[in-house]
């Protein structure tokens, strides 16, 4: 993406952050661990690798086992202690189906305008080695080998990163700063698309308050965000201001609408296009 920053993706799911440092690098979230996440950076990989997990959510932490060094919150470490729940696993296989035959048609209709290109183009479902229902499929659990939070700096020898906590989304959710290249890697707490704050443990209240804080903070600081979901990695820093804004207006009562979840769960919608918060079905202000 620049240098010393490789995007290591799993398009249409979630994408990790590889950060080169002079003394050693950091491999932000690991992705689904349905392929070796290890061996695809191996080739690009300057100095010791070591993890960093932004949250504890299944979709980060796949790969997590290939690694000595693992970095995470110490409200994440016990989530990270247990295996990812089979059902979990099997859900995700089945809406993964389902998405690359919806891709399949947008790349139909974007064949005269060429749109969509090579990195953003969906991966087929099944990988090799699992079955379409997820057989085979399963996300050994590892505790983190250091915990890390508020404030932290992750010294690479040549760039340094930030530790921010950014508690909604999870409670363990964590951002890195790197200030010097004005770069903000946002993982869950800033992407377009559908943010999901209807989890059991999900706070409305406090992921509100870590999008405030982001745009307050760290907007005027860095010129690019690079996150974790969608299909379009790096986005502008205004794009902090438009959340802390709808985390706001949820705050303020703005009228919700009847939606679904990732899993076809009832939630409530704050729909303002690009954003989408979704919160629980019995959310009041």
């Amino acid at each position: 993406m620049e240098p010393g920053v490789h995007l290591v993706a799993e398009p249409g799911h979630v994408s990790s952050w590889l950060i080169h440092g002079r003394d050693r690098s950091l491999l932000l979230d690991t992705g689904l661990g349905v392929a070796d996440i290890a061996a695809a950076i191996e080739p690009v990989t300057t100095s010791p690798v070591e993890v960093v997990t932004s949250h504890a959510h299944f979709d980060h932490v796949g790969g997590n086992d290939r690694f000595a060094v693992r970095h995470a919150h110490a409200l994440g470490a016990e989530l990270m202690g247990v295996c990812a729940p089979e059902r979990l696993l099997r859900d995700w296989a089945a809406l993964s189906q389902g998405l690359a035959e919806q891709f399949a048609l947008l790349r139909e209709a974007d064949a005269p305008f060429s749109l969509v290109g090579p990195d953003e183009t969906v991966r087929d479902w099944p990988p090799p080695g699992v079955g379409a229902d997820g057989e085979g499929w399963t996300i050994d659990p590892v505790p983190p080998t250091a915990t890390i939070g508020e404030g932290d700096v992750l010294d690479l020898g040549d760039r340094a990163l930030r530790v921010l906590h950014t508690p909604g989304h999870a409670p363990d959710h964590l951002c890195l700063l790197d200030e010097r290249n004005g770069i903000l890697f946002a993982q869950d707490q800033a992407y377009y698309g559908d943010h999901l704050v209807y989890f059991d443990d999900s706070s409305v209240q406090d992921w509100a308050r870590s999008a405030r804080r982001l745009a307050d903070d760290v907007l005027g600081a860095v010129r690019v965000l690079y996150v974790a979901h969608v299909l379009r990695p790096a986005l502008p820093p205004r794009h902090l201001a438009e959340l802390a804004d709808a985390g706001e207006a949820i705050l303020a009562g703005a009228p919700l609408v009847d939606g679904e979840g990732l899993f076809g769960e009832p939630v409530r919608v704050l729909d303002r296009g690009h954003v989408r918060v979704l919160v629980p079905r019995d959310y009041v202000v």
